[in-house]
């Protein structure tokens, strides 16, 4: 069943408003109200939509798994793996970013990407 709390902490942290989903989704403002009221619930096409803006899986979203966001393959975990072994600057990168807040990580990402937008 989908988890309403879980959908909405997700969305709020990440800055997507509601309006932003109802539209996704091809549907009205009030599309997540009636979610939080229980008087509807997004069916399994609406869940996958979800879960990609979200950057989650529909399992996270109802309940069924409490991993958020799963690597999306073993071949990328072994390239993130492979990265982390023989580039020293990432293993620096790793070590700063392991206990950073969700927001210093954010933040981070958003600096390297306007260094990467400048060169």
């Amino acid at each position: 069943m989908f988890n309403y709390e879980r959908f909405d902490s997700l969305r709020r942290s990440k800055g997507i408003t509601q309006k932003f989903i109802a539209q996704s989704l091809g549907r009205s403002a009030t599309l997540c109200q009636d979610w939080k009221q229980h008087k509807s619930q997004p069916n399994a096409a609406q869940l996958s939509v979800l879960a990609s803006i979200l950057d989650t899986t529909p399992q996270y979203l109802c309940d069924e798994s409490d991993e958020i966001s799963p690597l999306s393959s073993d071949d990328e975990l072994e390239q993130l793996l492979t990265a982390l072994r023989d580039r020293e600057d990432m293993r620096l990168l790793f070590k700063l970013a392991k206990d950073a807040t969700p927001d210093d990580v954010r933040q981070a990402v958003k600096i390297i990407e306007a260094l990467r937008a400048s060169e």
